[in-house]
């Protein structure tokens, strides 16, 4: 099973799925799944690999990607390969962030050939914003990153499992519980 993780920049994404590694043995993240031309954060992040926007659009191209979007001025795209070992493991659960029109695009990928249980994770407004000023981004690139906000949450309606996760205790309880009903179908 795919679980996909989506929601707003700041809405707590990464924590979720480290805390949910954390507490369930056969969730693993599904690392270096994502290529993106963002530029590293700094913080030893596995899940991206960076590459230049010409490398990028060769692999358009080279049809490399299950999908990919351009998000905030950069591509952030699924590999293809990075599914192999998903499709194949029958004793792990794997967790991925993935944008909204991702969990679209890998739903319609793999269906009937891979399980895949979206989450969405909603965070007030205003408490966003104070954690995307905690994690040092410029007023610019908070208005930035808000406005894109609408278009996601749009997309709310397509999940398995919407939470706003402005407690991590409840909110991690409530995806084991989610997952543990997906599974028992």
């Amino acid at each position: 099973m795919l679980i996909t993780i989506s929601g707003m920049s700041g809405s707590g994404k990464n924590t979720v799925m480290n805390t949910l590694t954390q507490k369930v043995n056969n969730i693993k993240i599904l690392n270096q799944s994502t290529a993106t031309t963002r530029s590293p954060r700094g913080d030893n992040n596995q899940t991206y690999i960076h590459i230049s926007k010409e490398q990028f659009e060769k692999a358009i191209k080279d049809g490399c990607f299950i999908e990919y979007e351009l998000v905030h001025d950069n591509y952030y795209g699924t590999l293809k390969q990075a599914f192999i070992k998903v499709e194949q493991d029958k004793e792990n659960d794997y967790i991925r962030d993935i944008d909204v029109k991702g969990v679209l695009s890998l739903k319609k990928y793999f269906k009937d050939k891979l399980k895949i249980v979206s989450i969405f994770l909603d965070v007030p407004e205003e408490e966003l914003r104070e954690r995307l000023k905690q994690r040092g981004e410029t007023e610019e690139q908070i208005e930035k990153r808000l406005s894109r906000g609408e278009l996601e949450k749009s997309y709310k309606k397509y999940y398995d499992l919407v939470i706003e996760n402005t407690d991590l205790e409840k909110t991690v309880k409530e995806i084991i519980e989610f997952i543990k009903t997906e599974k028992a179908k």
